[in-house]
């Protein structure tokens, strides 16, 4: 009788497939659902956080509205966009310009209450003399009150003592007895204290216009000089300038200051009286203002002066703000009876002078100078600047 507990070999083959099919079932049953339970989790996940959108670039903002398409209807990825907002943004304000700060700026400027006259004179000084006759005498008397000055010439042929024996002209004061006597002459005779002196020679004048380049003068007439001396003094040297806008160079501007042959001497100074004026306006600029100690150290063997060294800085500025249209010029001549011609007994022709008028005549250039209006800006401004300034 067969044994029932203890199962043959084919019974216990299909006990073991039938185990393995069960061990089979049970591994896939347990990787499904390990997937179902990662996949909830992910689904669960994207529920609770909708998507963003991908980072953009920073919009341009425009000043004017622009017309936009309308927005496309939200998905479940996607939110809704929220309204858009026209805004009207002004653009930003020009960067305001920066006043640029006047260099002049850094000079004490000249008090308003302080006038004073400074007497110009160009020397006849030849080469190996030690001194020379004052041949260009202009006083000039700057009244900083309201940036205006007053130009007066005077003749080197005006006579100050024994007109009609043995003349002494005022051009002979300087060499004779110096400039501080000279002062006092044309003081007592204009009415006007002279407050410092500055003096040229020939050779200074030409270094000083050739050191800067030259100098431009617009020439009224056409000047031909038969008897113009030539450098000797032994002979004539023909001159011949014309009409017109002419460039000198320190020789030429000289000769043109000197000549007095064509038109006499009142011609002759007033074209001293516009080289000065000349030379003010292309010369004198904040450049040479600021520079002038080095300017002054290379050439201080052109003029001499009593001007204190510590005020030309503020004389240099003041001069550089006052325009020429309120320089009034006027020269001692035969008009208004200033003067009138004395032949001496030795035959010199000299020019006597009316003391009393000439002072009433000062005066009143003087006059006419203050009474001209206060300007706005008494500084310099930096426009200056851009006057031509040549060094060589």
């Amino acid at each position: 009788m067969p044994n029932r507990l203890m199962p043959d070999g084919s019974e216990r083959l299909a006990r073991r497939l039938h185990r393995a099919e069960i061990i089979s079932l049970s591994a896939s049953l347990a990787v499904f659902a390990v997937i179902g339970v990662i996949g909830l989790f992910v689904w669960r996940s994207n529920s609770a956080e909708p998507a963003t959108a991908a980072p953009q670039s920073t919009p341009t903002v425009v000043a004017r509205p622009v017309a936009t398409e309308p927005p496309s209807a939200p998905t479940a990825a996607t939110p809704a966009p929220t309204e858009a907002v026209q805004v009207d943004i002004e653009p930003p304000p020009a960067a305001e310009q920066v006043e640029q700060p006047n260099p002049l700026d850094l000079i004490e400027t000249w008090p308003g209450d302080r006038p004073f006259s400074l007497l110009l004179l160009g020397l006849d000084q030849r080469p190996g003399e030690a001194s020379g006759r004052t041949d260009a005498m202009v006083l000039t008397r700057i009244e900083p009150a309201n940036n205006s000055a007053a130009l007066i010439s005077i003749p080197r042929d005006l006579c100050i003592a024994n007109c009609r024996t043995d003349p002494y002209r005022i051009n002979s004061v300087y060499l004779n007895e110096g400039p501080d006597v000279l002062r006092q002459r044309v003081g007592e005779i204009m009415g006007i204290k002279v407050d410092y002196v500055m003096v040229f020679d020939f050779y200074g004048f030409r270094r000083l216009v050739d050191f800067f380049g030259g100098v431009e003068v617009d020439v009224t007439t056409t000047i031909y000089d038969e008897s113009y001396p030539n450098a000797t003094d032994t002979g004539f040297e023909p001159l011949y300038i014309p009409a017109g806008v002419n460039h000198f160079d320190g020789d030429m501007a000289l000769r043109y200051a000197r000549s007095r042959h064509q038109d006499g001497a009142i011609a002759r100074d007033q074209r001293q009286q516009q080289i000065l004026l000349a030379l003010r306006d292309q010369l004198l600029t904040p450049r040479t203002i600021l520079q002038w100690p080095n300017f002054l150290e290379r050439l201080r063997d052109t003029f001499k002066t009593d001007v204190p060294f510590e005020l030309v800085p503020s004389m240099l500025k003041l001069a550089l703000s006052i325009d020429s249209s309120r320089v009034v010029q006027g020269a001692v001549g035969f008009d208004r009876g200033l003067s009138r011609t004395v032949i001496a007994e030795n035959g010199a022709y000299v020019l006597e002078p009316n003391v009393p008028l000439i002072q009433a005549y000062a005066a009143e250039l003087i006059r006419n100078g203050e009474a001209l209006p206060a300007m706005e800006g008494t500084a310099a401004s930096p426009e200056f600047a851009d006057r031509q300034h040549l060094e060589p």
